[in-house]
């Protein structure tokens, strides 16, 4: 029985609604499962959180933004009349690793600013409870990537859906990007992203290579290394045996015990990478189980059924 008809059989067992399932070794697909054969995109939620990561590394690399600089700097249009140091200390490196020093969250699926409010960037400045100092408390949030996004495209001139077009979708085998914008025609950066099974999985792989993919380099393998570093602890957890508490590197959620990075997004969307093994493994789905920031790997069925049947056997 393959890995994925056993992944298959045990996620319909538990009532799981799968789309696609697919392991890559090596850089070859070995092994997959999909709904639909034509492999149609679905949205992909907080996965695009990790391409928002890697747009910062190219951005960084191109000399764009640096990692201290400070975002309210960029933004005095937005920031002019914010006296709060916590507010305007912000750096790229704190939007990065989730600890802007925000103690609410903000633009999150449900929110009200969502439907309601037209500049975000301002809303950011104006609502946000900086009650922590940058850099000193984790809180996974929407807002940082949106921000570091916006961040991109002031200095490129381009939103970061096409600033990332040819630098990094066509590249890795993404074409015709499908990627929402705010109100304000700012990418959303956090969520809203439409790609399918394989091309989130040749994305994994470029992560897998350390930043390169087909023999051209997205971007430098120690941005990458950097990406894959935890620089804080969280309240989820892998579920491994005994469970292992996840920690955040740069918009990716990191396995320091198994040494795996982590994307993953509601109603059960993951990307999962191995470097040491040079393997991805990918799972679409509609899964109202899974949760958001506040879902807990080790209880959480479809998440646990990932990392037995999948993750743990390549």
């Amino acid at each position: 029985m393959t890995l994925v008809k056993r992944f298959m059989e045990d996620a319909e067992r538990g009532g799981m609604h799968i789309l696609a399932a697919q392991v890559r070794m090596n850089g070859e697909i070995v092994d997959e499962w999909t709904r639909f054969p034509a492999k149609p995109r679905f949205e992909t939620y907080s996965v695009s959180k990790t391409f928002a990561g890697v747009g910062a590394g190219i951005a960084l690399e191109e000399g764009l933004i640096t990692l201290d600089e400070r975002i309210s700097e960029s933004f005095p249009e937005a920031s002019y009349d914010i006296t709060d140091e916590n507010a305007l200390s912000i750096t790229v490196r704190d939007l990065l690793t989730m600890t802007s020093g925000l103690s609410e969250t903000m633009l999150w699926r449900d929110g009200y600013e969502r439907k309601y409010e037209r500049d975000w960037i301002r809303f950011f400045y104006k609502a946000g409870k900086f009650v922590n100092k940058p850099g000193t408390a984790f809180l996974y949030n929407n807002v940082n990537p949106y921000i570091l996004g916006c961040l991109i495209e002031k200095k490129s001139g381009q939103n970061l859906r096409e600033y990332l077009r040819y630098r990094l979708f066509e590249p890795v085998g993404i074409h015709n990007v499908e990627w929402t914008s705010c109100p304000m025609g700012h990418t959303i950066a956090a969520n809203a992203l439409q790609i399918n099974v394989d091309e989130l999985g040749q994305f994994g792989q470029m992560l897998a290579n350390g930043g390169e993919y087909n023999g051209k380099r997205i971007v430098s393998e120690s941005y990458i290394k950097a990406m894959m570093t935890s620089y804080s602890e969280t309240g989820e957890y892998i579920p491994s045996q005994p469970p292992v508490r996840a920690g955040y590197g740069y918009q990716t959620w990191i396995d320091g015990v198994n040494h795996a990075a982590y994307m993953w997004g509601i109603f059960g969307q993951y990307c999962v990478v191995l470097p040491e093994k040079n393997a991805v493994v990918t799972v679409l789905s509609l899964e109202p189980s899974d949760g958001g920031s506040n879902g807990n790997y080790d209880t959480s069925p479809l998440r646990k059924v990932i990392w037995e049947d999948l993750v743990t056997q390549v």
